[in-house]
C-alpha cells in the first residue's frame, strides 16, 4: 500500500459570499502578488486527480474556501466523473467538506450525502455571537441562512460536525452556545481559536486569559455530559486523551511538527498548508509539477523542520508532551506559543480529570 495523502482543495479559492472579519485566508489573500479569485478549470481538476491516483492509493479529499459550493453542484459532478475516470479498484477515497452552509439546500445537500461526505458547517454557536463577524458582503446578517443550511444537512442526514471559531465573545458565552448546540443535536465540536491577522501579533479578536477560562470552563461542561452518558465529541479535547492514552494526536496542529499536506488553490498552485498559503511557500502548480518536485520543493524550503518548533521555555515545561509547543502560526512576537499560559490554565486546573477519564478508558477497554 501507498502512502496516505491528504490534499485540501479549494474550488473557488478565496472567493466567498461572506465577509468575516477575523478570515484569515481573507488575510492570507491580501498578502499575496495574485489574489487568484476564480473558479478552478477542469484541465486543473484533472492534473490534480490524475497525480493523486497515481501517487497514492489512499486518498483524502477536503474541500474548502473561501466557499467551496460557490464553484457549483456541476463543478463538484465533474470532480467525481474525473475520479471515477482515473481511481483504481482497490483505492480507499474519503471526502470532507468546510462551508459556511449558506448555500447548501437540499440538492446540494443529497449530493453530499449520495458521496458521504464528512461537512463541517462555520457556525458561532447561536445567532447574536454569529452575526457579530459573520455577515453577508453587504453586511447583513447570515446566521438564518446557515441554519437552512443546517437544517437540509439534517433532513438528508448528512454526517456534519460545527465549526466554531473561538473569540472572546464566543468564550465569554460558550454555556449558551455549547448548551444551545448539544440541544438541537449537535455532538460533533471544533472549537478553533481565532487567528489574528499576519501583521497583527497581539491577540485582536481572542486574548490568552480569556481563552484559558474558555478552556476550562468547556472541559467541564463536557465532562457533566459525559458523566451523564451523553458523548458530546470536542475535537481539542479528544487529541489530549488521546495523547494520554499513548496515541498520536490526530490533529496536525498538536504534532509538535508540521505534517504533510498539499494545499491547491484555484489556478493549480500548491501550498504546503492552508495557513501558509503565501508566495514565499508557493511548492509549485500542479499543471507543471508532480507530487514529487512538490515533495522535493518542500523540502527545499525546509517547511518541516525538524527538531520541532519550541521556544526555549517549551523545554522545561511540564506540560510540553501534551502541548508540543503549538503550531507555528500561532506564535507571538517573542516566536511563543501564544495560547500557552491558555494551556497552562487548563493543565493546572484539570489535568487530573483528564487522567482519570483516559485510565477509566483503559479499565473500561
Amino acid at each position: 500500500m501507498k502512502k496516505p495523502i491528504t490534499l485540501m482543495i479549494k474550488p473557488a479559492s478565496s472567493l466567498c459570499n461572506l465577509n468575516c472579519d477575523y478570515c484569515f485566508y481573507l488575510d492570507e489573500e491580501k498578502n499575496r502578488l495574485d489574489k487568484k479569485r476564480k473558479i478552478m478549470n477542469s484541465n486543473t481538476i484533472e492534473n490534480i486527480v490524475k497525480n493523486a491516483h497515481d501517487t497514492s492509493d489512499n486518498i483524502n479529499y477536503i474541500f474548502q474556501g473561501g466557499e467551496p459550493s460557490l464553484a457549483s453542484l456541476s463543478w463538484f459532478e465533474n470532480f467525481f466523473s474525473l475520479v471515477e475516470k482515473y481511481k483504481n479498484e482497490n483505492d480507499i477515497i474519503s471526502y470532507s467538506f468546510q462551508t459556511n452552509g449558506t448555500l447548501i439546500d437540499d440538492k446540494f445537500a443529497a449530493f453530499l450525502k449520495k458521496h458521504n461526505f464528512l461537512v463541517g458547517v462555520s457556525f458561532d454557536g447561536f445567532s447574536r455571537i454569529h452575526d457579530l463577524h459573520r455577515k453577508f458582503s453587504d453586511g447583513s446578517k447570515s446566521s438564518k441562512q446557515v441554519k437552512k443550511g443546517l437544517s437540509s444537512l439534517s433532513e438528508h442526514k448528512v454526517d456534519h460536525n460545527i465549526l466554531c471559531v473561538v473569540t472572546n465573545e464566543v468564550a465569554q458565552n460558550i454555556e449558551k452556545i455549547y448548551t444551545n448546540l448539544v440541544k438541537d443535536g449537535y455532538l460533533y465540536h471544533q472549537y478553533i481559536a481565532c487567528l489574528d491577522p499576519l501583521e497583527d501579533k497581539e491577540n485582536k479578536f481572542l486574548t490568552p486569559s480569556v481563552y484559558g477560562k474558555f478552556l476550562v470552563e468547556l472541559f467541564d461542561l463536557w465532562i457533566a455530559d459525559l458523566q451523564r452518558n451523553k458523548n458530546v465529541s470536542i475535537r481539542l479535547f479528544n487529541n489530549f486523551v488521546s495523547i494520554l492514552l499513548g496515541n498520536p494526536p490526530e490533529a496536525c496542529d498538536m504534532n509538535g511538527i508540521c505534517s504533510v499536506q498539499y494545499v491547491f488553490e484555484s489556478n493549480g498552485d500548491v501550498f504546503p498548508c492552508d495557513f501558509y498559503c503565501l508566495d514565499d511557500y508557493l511548492l509549485g502548480n500542479i499543471n507543471e509539477n508532480t507530487f514529487t518536485q512538490l515533495d522535493n520543493k518542500r523540502d527545499e524550503i525546509n517547511f518541516i523542520k525538524n527538531p520541532p518548533n519550541l521556544h526555549e521555555d517549551c523545554k522545561v515545561c511540564p506540560y510540553l508532551y501534551l502541548c508540543r509547543g503549538g503550531c507555528p502560526r500561532y506564535k507571538d512576537s517573542n516566536n511563543k506559543f501564544r495560547f500557552c499560559s491558555s494551556y497552562k490554565y487548563l493543565f493546572e486546573n484539570r489535568l487530573r480529570v483528564f487522567k482519570q477519564l483516559a485510565s477509566y478508558i483503559i479499565e473500561n477497554n
